[in-house]
């Protein structure tokens, strides 16, 4: 456009026209002002003047009256001198008032208002020794001459305070006559300069006519973006409500499934072992309760409410040990390719949780290829900027490690990729899948503070990025973890069972009694503090975590300074509470996720005991 050059220098003229606008009507608003305080000024003169005349009027009438009462002795006389007591210091008040901020004014006040005090003074006496009928004695005062020279200084000090009013009445009525002139004149200039302005905004508004026109287009752009991102946020608001529905159910029948897999696991060990076919039933009910417990586990993990321990990762390793045991369970059909960025950092993510990931991604890409095709797994360094954020609003700005999981396989139209993430969502048959596999990959990501996106094409293929969080911490020492023994300790414990429901209760101290622990029962914290106080051979407490009152977590924290020996192993069927937040699990927190197995639980307390048995010490968690 030929006339782009000129913008930014119209665009100042703009701006320097608006503040000189600007000042000069604000220099108009202090003219007016000041005009109005001008004009209020020689109102004030006018009205001291008037004020004072009125106050030497009433001193004379007082004089006169007094006078005639002398001379008549007629009370009607008298009358005017009574008035001026009352007016005279009312007027004076009205004087000081009106000139409070004139020094000199106050000064002739002070001197003129003493020998008023002396005329009214000497107006009283002579008054009174003509009310005594004395009238001789009123008239030799009179006589004195004190009255009239009384008046004469009076009259003197009314003509000073006259002459100094008048030259303040002066220089005021030169102020305010300056202050129109310049009120008129800074009209005459912001006149000028509202036609000025608008006559540039008229130029200006026909000069971006043009660019209008342009701007329109880029405006149906960003509404076609804006209505991109509204999809993506409604999208977002439909997985977490999905994900808080999920979540709830999956709470609930992890109570339910604790009972179930616990008491089916302790009839299986009861049963005689020549009578197979309850063997066989009661085995089949054991692996669907655990193939419900395995839904329910996915359903948190969709629902970010499983508990994650997150730390720094080397995820180049962790893609190359998944591949070799994926090699050997997609089939001979399907090649495997790594691609393992070189210099990568490490992610700060739960191990276990990527590998389950990337072996779901991994199954989705076979069963899309049919069981033949090309599958690659690819490692990089990422840096999502602003702009990619702002077009997916689930995740922030920074660095990131990828790791890319791509196949040949028959790829996504947009309608199915809209809903991939979407627990129980499956375009497989019936029987084929439970369509929660993405919704697992989905949660872990969010849970991790990361990102997943899905890209792909009908007939070309899909791939399936997962962003996960840089470690920035110091690389430290590996720590190797000592290997928990296999055996039982050779010393019988005693563990306390903190639990509210019944069921779970009576099942988790069968599983104890079977494991050859001692095990003692309370419903509630304030069961179990009574019972660590009378019951000293306690050494581990297995504490529900969710408990009405007081909490598992808030129970520890009451009981860890009394009992500082005392090992906790906390078990919950729901994520979200005292022991986890942000989706992580505390430091130094063993969590025991219901439904559990009898060897669940003998591994954990195995593994809380085995510093004990070793006799190392260590801070109770």
């Amino acid at each position: 456009m030929q006339y782009a050059p000129r913008q930014p220098r119209i665009g100042f003229g703009m701006i320097g026209g608006f503040f000189l606008l600007v000042a000069v009507c604000a220099m108009l608003v202090i003219a007016t002002f000041a005009s109005i305080s001008a004009d209020r000024l020689v109102n004030r003169s006018m009205l001291v003047r008037q004020t004072m005349e009125q106050l030497f009027g009433t001193l004379e009438d007082a004089e006169t009256g007094q006078r005639g009462y002398l001379l008549t002795g007629d009370p009607s006389y008298i009358k005017p001198f009574h008035d001026a007591q009352k007016q005279l210091p009312l007027l004076e008040g009205q004087l000081r008032q009106l000139t409070g901020q004139s020094a000199p004014h106050q000064r002739q006040l002070d001197t003129l208002y003493r020998l008023i005090a002396a005329k009214m003074h000497e107006l009283s006496g002579t008054v009174s020794q003509r009310e005594a009928n004395h009238p001789g004695a009123a008239m030799a005062l009179i006589k004195t001459n004190l009255g009239r020279n009384l008046m004469e200084q009076i009259h003197g000090v009314v003509a000073d305070f006259d002459r100094t009013e008048l030259d303040m009445l002066r220089k005021r009525s030169a102020s305010a006559a300056t202050q129109r002139n310049l009120l008129t004149f800074a009209t005459i200039l912001a006149a000028v300069l509202a036609g000025i302005m608008t006559f540039a905004v008229i130029m200006k508004t026909r000069r971006y006519a043009i660019d209008l026109r342009d701007k329109n287009d880029t405006l149906r752009r960003e509404m076609a973006h804006r209505e991109s991102v509204e999809l993506q946020l409604r999208q977002a608001q439909k997985m977490e409500a999905l994900g808080q529905l999920t979540g709830g159910v999956a709470h609930d029948f992890n109570n339910m499934l604790a009972i179930i897999v616990g008491n089916l696991e302790m009839l299986i060990k009861r049963l005689p072992e020549q009578d197979a076919r309850c063997h066989t039933l009661a085995t089949n009910a054991l692996t669907g309760a655990s193939r419900a417990a395995e839904l329910t586990r996915r359903l948190l993990a969709f629902s970010r409410q499983q508990p994650l321990q997150p730390k720094p990762t080397d995820v180049n390793q962790c893609v190359e040990d998944i591949a070799v045991m994926l090699r050997r369970s997609l089939g001979e059909n399907i090649a495997i390719e790594t691609v393992r960025g070189g210099g990568l950092w490490r992610a700060y993510v739960d191990r276990a949780q990527l590998e389950s990931a990337i072996l779901n991604l991994a199954v989705n890409a076979r069963d899309a290829m049919n069981g033949e095709g090309r599958l690659t797994i690819e490692t990089a360094n990422a840096f999502l900027d602003r702009a990619y954020a702002e077009a997916n609003s689930e995740v922030s700005p920074g660095q990131y490690v990828m790791v890319a999981v791509t196949d040949t396989g028959c790829g996504m139209p947009a309608d199915v990729m809209n809903k991939a993430f979407e627990p129980f969502f499956t375009t497989k048959e019936v029987g084929q899948g439970t369509g929660l596999g993405l919704s697992q990959v989905h949660g872990f990501a969010r849970q991790s503070r990361g990102h997943v996106k899905i890209y792909s094409e009908p007939g070309v293929g899909t791939t399936i990025k997962i962003y996960l969080p840089r470690d920035t911490s110091k690389p430290e020492e590996e720590v190797q973890h000592e290997r928990v023994p296999d055996a039982r300790p050779e010393e019988r414990h005693t563990v306390l069972v903190v639990e509210d429901d019944n069921d779970v209760r009576e099942f988790v101290i069968s599983a104890l009694q079977e494991l050859g622990y001692e095990a003692i029962a309370a419903a509630d914290a304030a069961s179990a503090r009574e019972l660590l106080a009378r019951e000293r051979c306690i050494s581990v407490m297995l504490t529900d975590v969710v408990m009405p009152g007081i909490n598992g977590r808030q129970l520890f924290d009451s009981i860890k300074d009394e009992h500082p020996d005392l090992i906790v192993l906390f078990m919950t069927g729901y994520t979200r509470n005292a022991v986890v937040h942000n989706g992580m699990l505390d430091p130094g927190v063993r969590l025991l996720s219901k439904p559990f197995t009898m060897d669940d639980l003998s591994r954990e307390l195995r593994a809380a005991l085995a510093p004990a048995t070793a006799s190392i010490p260590r801070e109770p968690v």
